[in-house]
């Protein structure tokens, strides 16, 4: 197997995970009454759009 296509996995399966994540955060955060805390959300987030890059740089045009 080749080393950029297992770097394409890796990182298309963890941004994947991460916006699942974030989205259930989400989802939780609408039931709750009063402040929330969003730290979860925030870096879920984050690091699927970073890793959604990394998806993008290993791809093979």
């Amino acid at each position: 197997m080749n080393l950029t296509l297992f770097g394409l996995l890796v990182s298309y399966s963890m941004a994947l995970y991460l916006f699942s994540t974030a989205f259930y955060e989400a989802i939780r955060f609408s039931r709750e009454q009063g402040k929330v805390n969003g730290t979860t959300f925030l870096f879920s987030f984050t690091f699927a759009l970073i890793f959604i890059r990394l998806t993008y740089l290993f791809h093979p045009y």
